[in-house]
Formats: structure tokens, C-alpha cells, sequence
């Protein structure tokens, strides 16, 4: 990867963690800004997003890859002399006084130093705003930082003119404390120092904490001497120089003849009245191995900007990335659980659903059955049928003018009125939906299921986790208590709950239990193919008894249904049992049909009744559980479910991208 690509790339791993952590937080959570609902003001900060946003992505977040270099140095040493040559341009006003530059002055190439924004993100660490220079006699007065654009100026580099940090006002170090902030925001310091103040440890001390010591920021040294000292001397005194301002962690001075791996380079300033006047450049000789004869503007347009800036910043992109990494664990986890109390809140509306399923339709489903299966007779079978017919006619005759010289004389008792199915589904459906809603305000929303449900393992896992959102409290016989704490998102929204309009959802309800009265009317097609491979399967016995189906007639035109979650198959009794399939994630449910015992059937009747109503039950309970859900869903669910669908998934992408950008900032070992 190129020097310039790197960058890029970090500027846009960086970049990612400012603006996607943020945005999982929030939707996590429920609230803007990343707060959760009830937090105190500020509560939704991220300490590391805000060393991100202030002090490194200021100096990263570029449209090119740009060093930040700031020229330091005592009074009267040349900075604002070589300042004005790097520029290329006299931007910062020269002269023999000390202490003349009183302000921080910022030049940059036009393409990088674009206005007011650019400047005041690079000089975020000062008080004041910067302000567009105008002459140089601008830096001269205090006041508030200068930037100016040079076409001069390398586009890799940004230039920063320093006050004197040597020079004081009445015993205080003024312009120290202005140039402090501007030189800690530097990733390259070029540090300029004469003879007289070289060994000067007042000023050393004050740089070596700046720079940090080893493993800090790199330096370029300038020395401003006469054309008398050799280069031996010249590279003597920034050795001494150098070993001030770098120190083994350990506090221990390095070897004589060494230079730290900070130092970038060494040059040589001549002494010159013209130069300090203005009349002249100074010439600025490149002395030394390290320097390998590279001008300083070639040296420093050539530096590695993505390396030198993640030196620069290790320990912030280092801290960064530990607690960066510790949020997107716990958004991960936060997704895991929003999700799993969504599969809950699934299952338990379905349960829920049940409760509007208690009565079967028997009558349609025996006579839809019997018509299906007797139409899939062989022909020699529906023979026989229309003789039995005709025979048993003046019998069938004899029984109907009994029944009725019965009911004309008294002696016959009066049939109860069957109840009306559309008021029963209004009524359980009610009751389903207010069941569901005091169950979803509830902190804890608990699931029944059994043992081998995929939803036990999980909360089971979620339990062991410290601080875990679910709890499982087994019921005996395989059947366990699931307890789902709420997200966040989810008690978002509880006002939304409580506010829904209780007549309007029961107005609805009833209109709906109207369409879910008796068999689904698509279910007919999927019901024959059912019946013709029963008719393909069955037995010459069950072929001999097939006359049987038609002898049903005897039972109530509604049933009553009762499920149950079961680890192991009933025991057979009075009614029928129907295997339920996993639907809405209910395992192991079984419905028990209820058959009155004034209906007479033998066993062997029962299991043929069984065998003929199991599959219409089952296409009657999957279109209707379905149906009945997805109003539950509407009526009752809606804010819930809204939030859970603002919550991202526990596969979602953004994840993965910023698992991808705190990966490019781990320090290889």
C-alpha cells in the first residue's frame, strides 16, 4: 500500500468509527443521539468518540494526506526567517527583537487550506477562532491565530508559525503558553536554537514535554550558528540537544554518539544581519548522516504521512480502539438480545393466539373431508355408496317422521341453541389482545417452552453471560419459564403502548372476527392433496371401513380445542390428539379436540374420525394462528415491534465494518 493510500485509509477507518458506532448506539438504545430513554443529559457520550472527533481526526480528516509542522524555537532564532521560506512567501514579519511573532500564524496550500473550517478543526486546542491573515505585520500584536494560503507551501504539509516560547512578560512565560497548545496539536516539530541557548535546560525541559520523549513526536533540528563551527561541532550540539529532549523510558540519557530515531534530520543556519533583517534567505545547509543531504523542504514534503501520524497519535488510537471495542461488544450483545426477545415476543403472541383458536369448526371440516375423500372413490366403491343410499332411504324416511311426531307431541327435548361462533371470537380475541398488552408492559416478558426449543439454549446462554438479560425458571416435565428482560428500545416505546386507543382496537377486533369464522376458504385444494395421498396409504381393512366416514353425523357443528406443550405424546381419551408443527416458534404443541361422549363413537370410530380431521385441523390452525397473529401483531404489538425493527440485527453489516476499522488500528507485536 502506497504512503498516500495508507493514509486515506486510515482517515477512513477513523472515520467509520466516528460516524457507525454512533449510529448502532442510537438505534440500539431508542433515544437520539445514542441516549438511552432517562439517561441524564450528556449520559449518551462517548469518551473515546470524543478524543477522536477533537483531537485526532482534526489532523487526519483531510482531503489530502497533510503534516501538521510547526516551527519552535526561543527568541530571535530564525523560526519566523525559516517559516517565511518554507511558505515561500513573507507571511510572518522578521526582525531583531525577541518575542516579535505573538500569535500562531497557519499556511497551507490552497487545496488544503480551503477556509475558516479547515483552520479552526487543525487549531482545535486554542481558545480563540483563527482568522484570515492579511499582511504580515498581522502576527506582530496579540491576538487570535492567522491562517493564509500559499501555493508555496508542499501540499502535504501544513506550516505553523510559533511565538517565541522563551519570552516572558513580568516573570510569566506569555508566549508559552500560546505556543504550547499549537505545538502539542504538531505531529513534526522543527525546533530552531542558537549557540547561546542550546544547552539551555529551561528550554529543552519545555520541548521534551512537548515532544514526549522516546516514541514521541518526530523533530527536525535547525541550528542557527556561525559559519565558524565546523560540522563535528554543529552535530555535537545536536547531540546534546537531542539527548535532553529524548530519554529512554527508563529516564536514561542515550549513548553519546547516538540520535534518537525521532530526529528526522539536522541542519545548519548561518548567522546573518541581512537574513534577521529581511534583506536575505538564510541558507540552511543539511549536515549529517541522518539528513542524507536532503534540503529541509524536500526532506519534510517526503516524510510517510500515514506512519508519522500514527506514531504521532499511538496512544489516543490505541485508547481508541480498547474502548471503541468494548462499546461495539456490548451493541453486539444489546442487538443478540433485542433479537431474542423479539423471537420471544413472537412466541408468546402466538401463544397468546391460541386463545382466539378454542373452537373448530367440526361440521365443515367432517363434511369438506368426507366430500374429498368420497369424491376420490374408486367406481365401484361410489356404486355401492348410491345403493346403500337408495336402500336405506325409506329407513332414513321412517327415523325423520319419528323425530318430528316427537317434537309435535312434546316428548322430544328441546335442542340448546348452538352458540353463535362470531361472538365467541370476538370475545377470546379480546381477551388474547389485553393478555398480550399486560404481558409486553411488563419489564420481563416470560416465554413457556419446552426443553428442546432453540429459544431455552439461547436464554440459557444469555443467562450465563454476567449482567444477562434473561433468566429460565424450570416448571417440571420439561416445560421452563422463559424471562426476557425488555431492550431498551422497547420500554422506548412504552407510552406508545399505554396511549393506544383500547375502543378503537377493540372495534377492529370485532370486525376482523367476522373473516375468521369457520374453515379458511383457500384451504380446500391443499386439503384433497392431503386426502389423496391418505387414499393412496390406507389398508384393505381401512378400505372395507371406509363406509364409516359417512356415519359422523352425530357431532356437535363446534368443538372445543385446549393446547398444550408436551415433551412426550399424549395418552390417548375421549378426544382427539393433533401433532402441531413448529409455527411461531411453538415446539411440541399439541390440541386436544374435544368429543362429547353423547356422540357415541367407538374407539376404532375415534381414530378414524382422528385420521380424517388431523389434516384439516392442521391447514384450519396454520391459516388461522397466522391470521390471528398478524392482528395480534397490529392491535396490539405495533410501537414494540417498530422499535425492534429500528434495532440492527445481530448479523448486520456495520458490525463487521467497524470490527474491519479497530482491526487497522491494533499494533502489530
Amino acid at each position: 500500500m502506497t504512503d498516500t493510500n495508507a493514509f486515506y485509509a486510515l482517515r477512513d477507518e477513523l472515520r467509520a468509527l466516528r460516524d457507525v458506532i454512533p449510529a448502532l448506539r442510537s438505534e440500539v438504545a431508542g433515544g437520539p443521539n445514542g441516549e438511552s430513554p432517562g439517561e441524564p443529559a450528556g449520559g449518551g457520550r462517548l469518551p473515546w468518540r470524543d478524543r477522536l472527533v477533537r483531537s485526532v481526526l482534526p489532523a487526519i480528516d483531510l482531503p489530502l494526506p497533510v503534516l501538521l509542522v510547526a516551527i519552535s524555537g526561543g527568541g530571535s532564532t530564525g523560526k519566523s526567517t525559516l517559516f517565511n521560506v518554507l511558505a515561500g512567501k513573507e507571511l510572518s514579519r522578521v526582525g531583531f527583537r525577541a518575542g516579535l511573532t505573538s500569535r500562531v500564524l497557519l499556511a497551507g496550500h490552497p487545496d488544503v487550506l480551503s477556509g475558516p473550517d479547515v483552520a479552526a478543526s487543525l487549531l482545535h486546542r486554542l481558545a480563540q477562532a483563527p482568522e484570515p491573515w492579511s499582511q504580515a505585520g498581522d502576527a506582530v500584536t496579540p491576538g487570535p491565530p492567522l491562517y493564509a494560503a500559499s501555493s508555496s507551501v508542499p501540499p502535504n504539509l501544513l506550516l505553523i508559525d510559533t511565538p517565541d516560547f522563551d519570552t516572558g512578560v513580568e516573570g510569566r512565560m506569555v508566549n508559552r503558553e500560546r505556543a504550547e497548545p499549537v505545538l502539542r496539536t504538531a505531529e513534526v516539530i522543527v525546533y530552531v536554537f542558537t549557540n547561546t541557548v542550546y544547552n539551555n535546560l529551561s528550554n529543552t525541559r519545555f520541548m521534551a514535554d512537548i515532544v514526549g520523549a522516546i516514541g514521541g513526536r518526530p523533530m527536525v533540528l535547525v541550528y542557527r550558528v556561525s559559519r565558524a563551527a565546523d560540522d563535528a561541532e554543529v552535530l555535537e550540539h545536536c547531540r546534546v540537544v537531542a539527548r535532553h529532549l529524548y530519554r529512554t523510558p527508563q529516564g536514561r540519557e542515550l549513548p553519546r554518539r547516538e540520535l534518537p530515531s525521532e530526529i528526522l534530520g539536522i541542519y545548519r543556519m548561518h548567522e546573518s544581519d541581512a537574513v534577521a533583517l529581511g534583506q536575505a534567505e538564510p541558507s540552511i545547509i543539511p549536515v549529517g548522516d541522518v539528513t542524507g543531504g536532503r534540503a529541509i523542504r524536500e526532506l519534510l514534503s517526503g516524510l510517510d504521512v500515514a506512519r508519522i501520524k500514527r506514531s504521532v497519535f499511538a496512544a489516543d488510537l490505541e485508547q481508541i480502539r480498547r474502548e471503541a471495542a468494548a462499546d461495539l461488544e456490548a451493541l453486539r450483545g444489546a442487538a443478540h438480545r433485542a433479537s431474542l426477545y423479539r423471537r420471544g415476543l413472537e412466541q408468546v403472541t402466538a401463544q397468546e393466539a391460541l386463545g382466539a383458536l378454542r373452537t373448530f369448526p367440526m361440521n365443515e371440516a367432517v363434511a369438506l373431508t368426507t366430500r374429498l375423500f368420497l369424491e376420490s372413490s374408486p367406481a365401484h366403491i361410489k356404486v355401492l355408496r348410491a345403493t346403500g343410499r337408495v336402500v336405506a332411504a325409506p329407513l332414513r324416511g321412517v327415523q325423520a317422521l319419528g323425530r318430528a311426531l316427537e317434537r309435535l307431541v312434546g316428548e322430544a327435548p328441546d335442542e340448546p341453541a348452538p352458540p353463535d361462533p362470531t361472538v365467541e371470537l370476538e370475545r377470546d380475541l379480546l381477551n388474547a389482545a389485553n393478555a398480550l398488552r399486560n404481558r409486553l408492559l411488563d419489564d420481563h416478558l416470560i416465554v413457556r417452552v419446552t426443553a428442546d426449543d432453540p429459544l431455552l439454549r439461547e436464554a440459557r446462554a444469555e443467562a450465563a453471560e454476567e449482567g444477562g438479560a434473561a433468566q429460565v425458571e424450570p416448571l417440571g416435565g420439561g416445560v421452563f419459564n422463559v424471562h426476557l428482560t425488555a431492550p431498551a428500545a422497547v420500554r422506548a416505546r412504552e407510552a406508545d403502548l399505554l396511549a393506544r386507543d383500547w375502543t378503537a382496537v377493540t372495534r377492529d377486533l370485532r370486525a376482523v372476527a367476522h373473516d375468521l369464522v369457520g374453515l379458511p376458504a383457500d384451504i380446500e385444494e391443499d386439503l384433497a392433496a392431503i386426502v389423496t395421498r391418505f387414499r393412496a396409504g390406507m389398508g384393505w381393512r381401512e378400505r372395507v371401513r371406509e363406509g364409516l366416514f359417512a356415519s359422523l353425523s352425530a357431532l356437535p357443528s363446534l368443538l372445543g380445542v385446549t393446547y398444550m406443550l408436551l415433551t412426550a405424546n399424549p395418552v390417548a381419551g375421549a378426544g382427539i390428539w393433533i401433532e402441531l408443527q413448529g409455527l411461531f416458534g411453538l415446539n411440541d404443541l399439541w390440541a386436544l379436540v374435544s368429543i362429547p361422549a353423547s356422540a357415541g363413537l367407538s374407539e376404532q370410530e375415534r381414530k378414524q374420525l382422528q385420521q380424517m380431521v388431523a389434516p384439516a385441523f392442521r391447514l384450519w390452525f396454520e391459516r388461522r394462528l397466522t391470521s390471528v397473529v398478524s392482528v395480534l401483531q397490529d392491535a396490539v404489538c405495533r410501537p414494540a415491534l417498530e422499535a425492534l425493527d429500528g434495532v440492527p440485527a445481530p448479523d448486520d453489516a456495520r458490525f463487521a465494518r467497524v470490527e474491519r476499522a479497530l482491526a487497522s488500528l491494533e499494533v502489530p507485536t
